[in-house]
């Protein structure tokens, strides 16, 4: 019977030590994120290589960028259904607009106006479009 006990424990140990990681690694989003206009949109402006571990590794909190979600676990693409789809050109100063969510100066969860308030704290942050749209 303790026999038993000790291989059935040796081996849920050894599932644990293989399968967890899999299952985290799984849950982690990409080093690198290519930001991308929504899907049937026209794009102006080359996609930008966000660098997203960077910024998780910077201790950016997750739900300051996806405002909209509960958990990191629901974090979705800002192009994703139901967050700024509209890429239109009536859209680009409205909250919900694609444009705004990376531009907007007054939102605390764009690109831009983050950006602009790391620089004036003396961080080397991109803040012109060539830095972020490179072509």
């Amino acid at each position: 019977m303790k026999k038993s006990l000790i291989i059935s424990l040796m081996v849920a140990a050894l599932v644990c030590v293989f399968c967890l990681p899999v299952v985290i690694a799984a849950n982690a989003p990409a080093d690198t994120i290519t930001i991308e206009v929504p899907a049937g949109a026209k794009a102006t402006k080359t996609p930008v290589t966000f660098p997203h571990k960077k910024h998780v590794d910077g201790g950016i909190d997750c739900l300051v960028c996806h405002h909209k979600s509960a958990t990191p676990d629901e974090a979705k693409s800002c192009a994703a259904e139901g967050c700024h789809v509209d890429a239109s050109k009536a859209a680009k100063k409205e909250p919900t607009g694609f444009y705004s969510a990376f531009h907007s100066k007054k939102a605390d969860a764009s690109c831009l106006a983050c950006h602009k308030k790391e620089k004036k704290a003396g961080k080397a942050v991109p803040v012109s479009c060539k830095e972020c749209h490179p072509k």
